[in-house]
């Protein structure tokens, strides 16, 4: 028996939803740091792309073995909670980057930092998934995950702006410090409130436990790649925006550039639990389908506006890009059984979501590389991208279709 037996699911909701909330908001916490060390450190172009794909290449790739380790063990929610403490080491690598000397070892310590910090959050997104997969019933999953997603995004929102907030009264890189100690506080109230019975403490790993192949199922593999081309489009734009901001539209990487992201993060607030209310509803392929095309469609109409009308596009922007977790995860849940769900996950938001959120910053990167004021061409292709993903999801089979089609073995 896994931990989540013997839990209440609003328990395990309320706990994997804080864990989202600062796995989330640390994740997109970067960006703001990564601009910071282009302010601050004298970071350039191919500095900061070299970072993102350390920091998106290690969270995509360590999610497989994560996923696979849980499914064998059967303890999600005890590895939720490691990956959370290790989020604050993270934190604090890329302190002692800000906080340095300005300098070659600057650099050095951040792809530390960036690495350590990937890994960290290569833990929640099967974890959380598989919990929630497990503890709700089909027609209530997609509403659970889109509360527990609406935390993640509450967590991107409100971090750049407590970051504002209290580099007002601290120095800037000093504030990072405070961002570690909620990790880890967060992650020993999740290993305290979930903890497995003495009875499952003693049972060694089933015999039986389902093979890694058991997870590869058509509609996975499917899933997976057209997640991984989302997700390139998608995050290629959210991840640059912070950097975009301050060097193309003139917003200081201060408190300023907290606020100003703030309001892309808010919009996902309000999409996870819409769009995981409608996942219980309507088609989901639908659904990822409409949440790709918002997103790339919002971006276009974002780069020709100012003023109001940007921030109101820079909310719908977030609104949709921020809506796969509980889309992807609802989906995701239909095509496999359900002792191979969390390697599953993996798959899906790891390799896929992960995988296209490391390519999609390199390729706005490269389209940079001779000037930040080139990341709104970088976004233009992105775009179209994301609208080529809205028309993909055709190639998705039904919920339930492709259940028990392992691809291998």
């Amino acid at each position: 028996m896994s931990e989540e037996g013997s839990q209440s699911p609003r328990l395990l909701l309320a706990l994997s939803s804080l864990a989202h909330f600062v796995n989330d908001g640390t994740t997109f916490f970067v960006p703001v740091i990564a601009a910071l060390l282009g302010e601050l450190r004298g970071f350039s172009t191919l500095d900061v792309t070299v970072l993102f794909v350390v920091y998106y290449l290690t969270s995509s790739l360590f999610g497989l073995v994560i996923g696979w380790w849980a499914d064998r063990r059967g303890r999600p929610a005890s590895l939720m909670s490691v990956g959370i403490a290790i989020l604050a080491v993270g934190l604090f690598g890329f302190y002692v980057a800000l906080a340095g000397t300005a300098g070659p070892s600057d650099f050095v310590v951040s792809l530390g930092a960036g690495a350590v910090t990937g890994l960290a959050t290569s833990f929640y997104h099967p974890l959380g998934a598989s919990i929630l997969q497990r503890a709700y019933p089909p027609e209530r999953r997609g509403t659970a995950l889109g509360i527990n997603g609406a935390f993640g995004s509450l967590g991107r929102a409100l971090y750049p702006s407590l970051f504002a907030l209290v580099a007002l009264a601290l120095v800037t890189s000093d504030a990072i410090l405070l961002f570690a100690a909620v990790a880890l506080a967060a992650a020993l109230l999740i290993r305290l409130g979930i903890r497995p019975t003495r009875s499952e403490a003693t049972v060694p790993p089933a015999a039986t436990a389902p093979a890694a192949r058991d997870s590869m199922t058509s509609g996975i593999v499917r899933l997976t790649a057209l997640s991984f081309f989302r997700s390139m489009a998608l995050m290629g734009i959210a991840v640059w925006i912070p950097t975009y901001l301050t060097v193309v539209r003139g917003v200081s990487a201060g408190g300023s550039l907290g606020l100003a992201v703030t309001v892309m993060y808010v919009g996902g607030i309000l999409g996870q639990p819409i769009f995981g209310l409608a996942a219980g509803r309507l088609d989901r392929r639908l659904l990822i389908g409409v949440s790709s095309a918002g997103a790339a469609i919002g971006t276009l109409f974002y780069l020709g506006s100012s003023g109001v009308a940007a921030q109101v596009l820079l909310f719908t922007v977030g609104f949709f890009t921020f809506s796969a977790f509980p889309l992807l995860m609802s989906l995701s849940a239909e095509y496999v059984p359900r002792g191979s769900s969390t390697l599953a996950n993996a798959a899906v938001f790891g390799l896929g979501s992960g995988g296209g959120g490391t390519v999609g910053p390199l390729v706005v990167g490269a389209l940079a590389a001779a000037s930040f004021g080139s990341i709104a061409l970088g976004f233009e292709v992105m775009a179209v991208l994301g609208i080529v993903a809205a028309f993909l999801v055709v190639l998705l089979p039904r919920g339930g279709r492709a259940r028990g089609k392992v691809l291998f073995g």
